[in-house]
């Protein structure tokens, strides 16, 4: 129902001239109507791009302007901080300086220290060796002293031995010497 309505009231204002003819003089007057309305749109156009033209070149002389100035403001910015960070730099290049002759006495210390170190666990370690090997060395020489004398008791053994054989042969020599003689006095 509601559709019908909203037909209804569409024709309604539709009026009968619509439906119409258009004649030759009726279509020039359109197209008379048309070129003057171009005719005043192109030059609206024309009027519009020269002013916006006009203001955007006076916009940008104006930014310009700013951004010349800013740049100018941070060309100041900028050296102000060069001379700061060149302040800095010698500050921290003095104090490196002594860092590194902090680190140097440092280290010519631990160097030092090091090699005090070294020479007391030398020390530590070599004295009881060293202390060792002297008594191995006392000990081999008592043992060779022992040796040499025991080689010397042996020698002087073997020759007693050899002397004691010469004397058992001596010994034996005499008592088969001494038979007939012992023999001969017996038979007196």
């Amino acid at each position: 129902m509601k559709f019908y309505i909203a037909i209804l009231v569409g024709l309604l204002c539709v009026s009968a001239s619509a439906f119409g003819a258009l004649s030759v003089d009726d279509y020039e007057k359109l197209n008379t109507m048309f070129k003057e309305s171009d005719a005043r749109t192109q030059q609206a156009i024309k009027d519009s791009e020269a002013r916006t033209k006009e203001y955007v070149s006076q916009e940008l002389t104006r930014e310009i302007a700013k951004v010349n100035a800013e740049i100018a403001k941070v060309n100041t910015e900028i050296r102000r901080l060069d001379s700061r960070i060149d302040e800095t730099n010698k500050r921290m290049d003095t104090g490196f300086q002594a860092v590194n002759n902090r680190f140097g006495d440092v280290n010519t210390r631990l160097n030092f220290n090091f090699g005090l170190l070294v020479v007391l666990i030398g020390a530590v370690i070599g004295l009881p060796l060293l202390r060792e090997r002297k008594k191995d060395r006392e000990q081999d020489e008592q043992l060779a002293a022992q040796q040499q004398q025991l080689e010397a008791q042996q020698r002087q053994l073997e020759k007693q031995q050899q002397e004691l054989e010469a004397m058992r042969q001596e010994l034996a020599t005499l008592k088969q010497n001494q038979r007939p003689w012992q023999e001969t006095q017996r038979t007196p």
